[in-house]
C-alpha cells in the first residue's frame, strides 16, 4: 500500500543519513517526498525525485562526529540559536517523545513546540515546515527534526507589548502597503545586517536580513500585525479550536494573497511564507492551549512581515481574477503537467498545498486563489530579490 512506501522512503532520507543544511542551503527532501505523495505521485517519480535530489547534500557523519554529547533539557538551554549540535538537539527531542511524552507524537508538539514558537522563523521557516510535512505524513522523526533545527536555528520576535491580537481594521495587503514605505523599519534591517553582532550570529543572508528585525524591530512588526482586521467570528473570549483552525486557514489564504499579488512573480521566500503557514495549520491542532495557539499565530504574522521587508517589499498590485471555480479536470491538468519532468522542490509544495486548501475547503469561496496560485508556480521561474538564489534556499 502507498503508506508502506512513504513510510519507507521518509525514513531512509532523514538527517540521519543527510546534514539540514548543505552550504547555506536548506534540504528540503522530507518536504518534497511528502508534497509529491499528496499530490499523488508513484512510488517511483518519489524515488527518482530523491536519487536525484541528494547529489546535493552533505553526509551527517561531516557534522555529527564534531558534536559534544547533549543529555539533559539544562544542557540544552545554552544551544538555543547557537547554530551548534544539531544531532545531539536531535536526540533529545527524539527522547522526550520516547521517554518524557510516552511516543505521543501530539504531546510531544504541545510541550515543545510553544517554547519555540517565537523563533519559529528559524531560517525561512524551514524548521517549521520540517515539522509540519512531517506531522501530516504520520512521521514523527520529521516532527522531532524540525523542533530540533528551530532549537538550532532560533531567531525569536522581541516585542514589549502582551496585547492579544483584534482591533485592526485593514486587510493584510493595505498593512503590507504600509510596510513598503517604512524607511525607518528598512534602516533597521539594513543597519543589523551589516553589524558585526549579525555577521557572526547569523552565516546565512535570510536570517541577517531578517534577525534585526524581529529583535530590534519588533515592536513596529508587532504594531502592523495588530492593524490587520481578523475574519468576523475572531471573539478571543469564545475561541475554541475549532475557531483556531478556520484562523490559521485565513493565514494560508492571507499568504497566497501576497505571493500571487506581488509583482515579483514567484518570489521564493514569499512562497515560503505560504508552506510555512500550511505547516503551522497542521500543527495547531495537537496544541490545545488557545491562548498558545494565537501566540504562535501572532507571531507568524509578524514574521511574515518581516519576510515581506526582507524581500526589499515588492509591490502587491498585481490584478487577480476571483469570479472562476476551477473543475476537477482543471485539477488533474494542473497536477499532470506539475508532475511531468523535474521541477524544483519548492514548486511542488506550493502546488500540493493549493491543492490540500481546495479539497478541504468547506466552500468553494477561494478556489480561484488556490488555482491561480498553483498557476503562478507552474508559469513563473522562482524569483529573487538579487535576480539569483541567496542563502537560505
Amino acid at each position: 500500500m502507498a503508506e508502506q512506501w512513504l513510510r519507507r522512503i521518509l525514513k531512509e532520507f532523514t538527517t540521519a543519513k543527510f546534514y539540514p543544511e548543505y552550504g547555506f542551503r536548506i534540504n528540503h527532501v522530507t518536504h518534497g517526498i511528502v508534497a509529491l505523495h499528496h499530490l499523488g505521485a508513484t512510488e517511483e517519480h518519489v524515488q527518482g525525485f530523491v536519487d536525484a535530489y541528494i547529489q546535493r547534500l552533505e553526509p551527517m557523519e561531516k557534522y555529527a562526529t564534531k558534536e559534544t554529547q547533549i543529555v539533559n533539557r539544562e544542557d540544552t538551554k545554552a544551544l538555543l540559536g547557537s547554530r551548534c549540535s544539531y544531532y545531539q538537539l536531535l536526540s533529545f527531542y527524539e527522547d522526550a517523545l520516547q521517554n518524557t511524552y510516552h511516543g505521543d507524537v501530539d504531546a510531544l508538539i504541545r510541550g515543545e513546540f510553544p517554547c519555540l514558537a517565537d523563533g519559529m522563523i528559524a531560517t525561512a521557516l524551514h524548521g517549521l515546515i520540517q515539522m509540519g510535512y512531517g506531522y501530516s505524513a504520520g512521521f514523527d522523526r520529521g516532527v522531532c527534526e524540525g523542533l530540533a533545527y528551530i532549537h538550532f536555528a532560533y531567531l525569536p520576535l522581541t516585542v514589549s507589548s502582551s496585547l492579544p491580537l483584534g482591533g485592526g481594521s485593514m486587510d493584510i495587503l493595505s498593512v503590507l502597503g504600509e510596510v513598503r514605505g517604512d524607511q525607518n523599519l528598512k534602516q533597521i534591517m539594513e543597519d543589523g545586517m551589516i553589524s558585526e553582532k549579525w555577521v557572526q550570529k547569523a552565516p546565512i543572508l535570510f536570517s541577517r536580513r531578517v534577525g534585526p528585525l524581529l529583535s530590534d524591530g519588533g515592536d513596529i512588526l508587532d504594531r502592523y500585525v495588530r492593524k490587520i482586521q481578523l475574519p468576523k467570528f475572531f471573539d478571543p473570549p469564545s475561541l475554541d479550536s475549532v475557531h483556531i483552525e478556520q484562523l490559521a486557514k485565513w493565514v494560508v489564504d492571507c499568504t497566497l494573497q501576497v505571493y500571487i499579488r506581488a509583482e515579483r512573480r514567484n518570489d521564493f521566500f514569499l512562497l515560503h511564507g505560504v508552506t510555512g503557514a500550511w505547516s503551522l495549520l497542521k500543527l495547531l491542532p495537537a496544541i490545545e492551549d488557545v491562548n498558545q495557539s494565537l501566540r504562535a499565530i501572532h507571531v507568524f504574522l509578524c514574521d511574515l512581515v518581516a519576510v515581506y521587508m526582507s524581500v526589499d517589499c515588492p509591490a502587491l498590485n498585481l490584478e487577480v481574477p476571483q469570479n472562476e471555480t476551477p473543475s476537477a479536470d482543471e485539477w488533474k491538468q494542473i497536477i499532470d503537467e506539475t508532475l511531468e519532468g523535474d521541477r524544483d522542490v519548492h514548486i511542488y509544495k506550493l502546488i500540493q498545498v493549493c491543492y490540500d486548501m481546495y479539497n478541504e475547503a468547506e466552500t468553494k469561496e477561494n478556489a480561484w486563489l488556490y488555482v491561480h496560485s498553483a498557476r503562478v508556480a507552474l508559469k513563473y521561474d522562482l524569483a529573487f530579490r538579487t535576480r539569483k538564489p541567496v542563502d537560505g534556499e
